[in-house]
């Protein structure tokens, strides 16, 4: 089975290498002469025929940025008929998608950048033209690249605010306690590899260990204790609150690019 990718980016190379190293074959559309030469140097088929690429294709993957999808699927439509393309694209509704190529199946999905280690949250939302086999298709292809889970597209402003953000957040979160280590005397190297791994910890509690947030800090902080003095310290500052406000602007932000691109059709 050919998997076409159009768009080499960030998120198109890390696609292309784990489908690729999961045994399928796929190919790589990328207009930027530079880059071509980069994702070849990967050892990945690519082209600059985005029409020759879709032609040849069982799944269309779209990794392109919101605005560049309407340009992208237009440019390919009339080798879509069909055939499932998987959007990954933030912002652009099922409507929006069939209204440039309306003889595609499309999924549209919301992965985040752990997708580059295979650990991405990726939420996707069928149109009803998709079967059942092709879904269970897609969903076994998505599965390559992380967790998936099938969401009414109503959720998806709300997912890509949430976990499409969180790597940065996160990675704001891990540098905090990096230079958090640096002021108590250990290396940087050390202190970054704390954060990181204590991080990856708290999460398979939660995941695979079943404990909510709430169970965890309770586990942890005792009586006149360390953790106590440290969570005393945190609270003086509104960071649930930030957090909350965070993801609601980066929702309403979602929302209105979605109707921006929607009004500029």
């Amino acid at each position: 089975m050919r998997v076409t990718i159009i768009g080499g980016g960030v998120i198109g190379e890390a696609v292309a290498r784990n489908l690729s190293s999961s045994g399928y074959d796929v190919l790589v559309t990328e207009k930027r002469i530079n880059r071509v030469e980069e994702l070849r140097s990967m050892g990945l088929k690519v082209t600059m025929d985005n029409k020759a690429a879709a032609k040849q294709a069982s799944i269309i993957i779209l990794c392109v940025k919101p605005k560049d999808v309407e340009q992208a699927l237009r440019e390919v439509n009339k080798e879509l008929k069909g055939k499932i393309v998987i959007s990954l694209a933030a912002a652009v509704s099922l409507k929006l998608l069939k209204k440039f190529a309306p003889e595609a199946k499309f999924i549209r999905a919301m992965p985040n950048l752990a997708i580059i280690v295979r650990e991405a949250y990726i939420a996707y939302s069928p149109d009803p033209k998709v079967s059942q086999e092709e879904l269970e298709l897609a969903a076994k292809l998505l599965s390559m690249l992380g967790k998936v889970r099938r969401v009414d597209e109503s959720y998806m402003d709300a997912i890509t605010a949430l976990s499409g953000c969180a790597p940065a957040y996160l990675a704001l979160i891990a540098e905090a306690m990096m230079y958090a280590g640096l002021k108590v005397g250990l290396d940087r190297r050390m202190a970054l590899s704390i954060a990181a791994q204590t991080m990856i910890g708290t999460g398979k509690l939660i995941l695979e260990g079943g404990k909510t947030p709430s169970q965890i800090r309770d586990m942890v902080t005792t009586p006149g204790g360390v953790t106590i003095e440290g969570l005393f310290e945190l609270e003086r500052i509104p960071i649930r609150h930030a957090f909350m406000s965070a993801i609601k602007v980066a929702r309403d932000k979602s929302h209105k690019i979605a109707k921006a691109l929607v009004e500029k059709k």
